[in-house]
């Protein structure tokens, strides 16, 4: 009975120690989410790239910004490109400039598809060089093999709708209203927001994707709203507008990101690296 008292003591002691050691790794593992946390540098970068579609967005197919058949954009560039020429009537003369603007619109479209991959392979080495000065090596295989995978399914379902034969009205309605290569950007930022457990970067990603659908889906014609149809279109009507308000969910989203990492990482860091012994 006498010896009660010291084993009761000890072990309570040990439940101590073992409280503190959960409680130190659960300090650490928060501390090193913090240091490689970086959801905001995706954010802005992206916002930035889609400020820079801007100029470019009426000619692209990006924005929901033309009507015209997507199958038609690398056929029309072709024929810019060799300078064909259209009769629409017998005895009328033959004119080339049926088709200017076609190359234009199709690089506008199409250069997306190399530099939206690109861009986050970029942000990946990123991630890596940041993790490595602060010591911590973040896990670059999942970033390269989700861009990889996102990149070639996109892509090869593109091609197979470009170039499909006796394709169902179901697949027309997806290559004339939804072939983006943008949902690249909303899709991975939401999957980034979940593996960081980054609320704003998940809501940014969703409103990204289901903002571009609305506007890829909307009907010719249709304003900043796609369920409108002003008579006089205005400033906000345009596709560059719908690209404006594309980067603005990127850009805020980004600015409340890296407000909220600086906000809970300095006071808390302290607080993670002591360990009672």
């Amino acid at each position: 009975m006498g010896t009660s008292a010291p084993s009761s003591s000890a072990g309570s002691e040990s439940r101590a120690a073992a409280a503190a050691l959960l409680a130190a790794t659960e300090g650490l593992r928060a501390r090193t989410r913090r240091q490689t946390n970086g959801a905001w540098t995706p954010l802005l970068g992206f916002g930035l790239l889609a400020l820079a579609a801007i100029p470019v967005a009426r000619y692209a197919f990006n924005f929901g910004a033309h009507g015209r058949y997507v199958g038609s954009y690398p056929a029309f560039a072709y024929a810019e490109l060799t300078g064909l020429c259209v009769v629409h009537e017998p005895g009328t003369p033959c004119l080339k400039g049926e088709f200017d603007g076609a190359v234009l619109r199709f690089v506008a479209w199409g250069v997306w598809f190399a530099l939206l991959p690109l861009a986050w392979f970029v942000f990946a080495r990123w991630y890596r060089l940041r993790g490595e000065a602060r010591g911590v090596v973040p896990r670059r295989g999942m970033w390269v093999s989700v861009t990889a995978v996102s990149t070639t399914v996109i892509t090869t379902a593109l091609v197979a709708l470009l170039f499909g034969r006796n394709q169902s009205w179901e697949a027309v309605l997806l290559e004339n209203s939804y072939a983006s290569p943008w949902y690249l950007v909303g899709l991975g930022l939401l999957a980034l927001g979940i593996a960081e457990r980054s609320w704003i970067a998940a809501a940014a990603g969703t409103a990204h994707a289901l903002l571009l659908t609305g506007y890829l889906g909307a009907s010719w014609g249709s304003g900043w709203l796609p369920w409108q149809h002003p008579a006089h279109p205005g400033w906000a009507d345009g596709p560059q507008f719908k690209a404006f308000l594309l980067a603005a969910v990127l850009l805020l989203a980004g600015l409340c990101e890296w407000t909220a990492v600086r906000r809970r990482g300095a006071p808390r860091a302290a607080v993670a690296g002591t360990v009672v012994p």
